[in-house]
């Protein structure tokens, strides 16, 4: 056996490498930057932490969330890895302490936000550091063509300009071909691998209904016929996590809200009970999600409609990620889309954010309305065909093995425009 192998073994218990993980490996080792594109539950974080056990020096990793940092950093000291996190929660005395252990070489991963990595003293601290590779995670928040876009990604160039010889990877789980160039381009990759996995989850069950005046009551009954499973209903805003929850507590289904309007002790107080089985539903916004790792999520439903596909496959593929099958719900009024698209009249400053935001949605209704295979629409979408029968999905499943597998597409034109 290897040492990358060992290494995976002993720390992380896996016998073998998923798709494209050792390839993504070796290629950093060898100092070549590399675009990864792995779905939800595919190891994309194993790309960077076993480079970071290779040998002496430290990988520093780009993360846009507190609570993702959080999540990974636990994980990573439970196991026995040196890791740490610079961001906004941390007292003086932590971040003392952990640029006093920098400069031991005691740590090995560090997370720090976009914000502070471009910082002029930052920047200084990394060239006294034997930093070794450069992680860009959720990588997709640097393009405008993504549906995630934060603009303080933007300034992520400066580290390739500042350390032209560290490899780079940037990873991400959504992204169509146009915001992979796009990545490449705003990173300044040099010549980059680049490995796009898969996005087909085959043990993910999708489907879409109606959101009609007895939508609460089906939900209801959904969560009650799944008790003892674990799962997430989003929604759309903070106020509609908080009643959301309350309701279904007072009608039976233990659940609590998540937000970004909770203090941050909150927030991490609900994603600890969440992920340690003590809280079975978890009602939130977009801000709970990423880089959540609780393999037995069971389920997945969207009471909101979201604004885009990839924010759909993110927050979906959060289900099943120990490959059992699992459900993905969708509730959809043309309400919701009437009301998403005055969003982006109303919030978006430039024409062609605008354009880009309305065709984004238009793919969101398109999926919810089409009478072909959703697996086929979603899949279409990040550019891979899929082929075959479905038999996963509700347009599928009640007559999908009966089917010839020529499906004439439906999608309807509505609210969206």
């Amino acid at each position: 056996m290897d040492r990358l192998h060992l290494l995976l073994q002993r720390y992380f218990g896996h016998t073998a490498f998923n798709p494209y993980q050792r390839e993504i490996i070796e290629d950093l080792l060898a100092g070549r930057d590399v675009l990864a594109v792995l779905a939800t539950g595919g190891g994309k974080s194993l790309c960077y932490q076993v480079p970071a056990l290779m040998g002496d020096g430290v990988v520093l990793v780009i993360s846009p969330l507190i609570a993702l940092m959080k999540d990974q950093v636990d994980d990573l000291q439970a196991r026995g890895i040196g890791a740490e996190a610079l961001n906004s929660s941390g007292s003086y005395a932590t971040t003392r302490r952990i640029l006093s252990e920098l400069s031991e070489g005691l740590i090995q991963i560090l997370y720090v936000s976009p914000e502070r990595a471009v910082g002029d003293d930052f920047l200084d601290l990394m060239a006294s550091l034997p930093v070794t590779l450069i992680a860009v995670d959720e990588a997709h928040c640097i393009s405008m063509w993504g549906h995630q876009f934060r603009p303080e990604y933007r300034s992520l160039a400066v580290l390739k300009e500042r350390f032209p010889d560290v490899p780079m990877v940037a990873l991400t789980a959504t992204a169509t071909p146009d915001v992979r160039d796009d990545i490449v381009r705003q990173l300044n990759l040099a010549n980059p691998s680049v490995y796009v996995g898969s996005f087909n989850r085959e043990n993910l069950r999708y489907a879409v209904f109606p959101k009609v005046e007895d939508a609460y009551e089906r939900l209801r009954a959904y969560l009650r016929s799944r008790r003892g499973d674990s799962g997430i209903v989003y929604v759309a805003t903070r106020e509609g996590a908080e009643t959301l929850a309350a309701r279904l507590r007072a009608g039976g289904i233990p659940a609590l809200p998540y937000h970004a309007g909770m203090t941050a002790a909150t927030r991490a107080r609900t994603q600890d009970r969440f992920i340690g089985g003590k809280v079975p539903v978890v009602c939130a916004t977009s801000a709970f999600g990423m880089g959540i790792d609780k393999p037995d999520v069971r389920f997945v439903v969207h009471y909101d409609m979201p604004k885009t596909l990839e924010a759909y496959y993110q927050e979906s593929g959060r289900a099943g990620r120990d490959g059992g099958e699992s459900d993905c719900i969708l509730y959809y009024s043309d309400d919701d889309a009437r009301r998403l698209r005055s969003f982006i009249d109303r919030d978006l400053a430039s024409e062609f954010q605008r354009e880009v935001a309305r065709s984004k949605l238009q793919g969101m209704v398109d999926y919810c309305t089409t009478t072909e295979c959703r697996r086929t629409v979603l899949l279409e979408y990040f550019g891979e065909r899929f082929e075959g029968i479905c038999s996963g999905c509700d347009a599928c499943a009640p007559a999908g093995k009966a089917r010839s597998g020529q499906r004439k597409r439906g999608t309807a034109r509505s609210a969206a425009g």
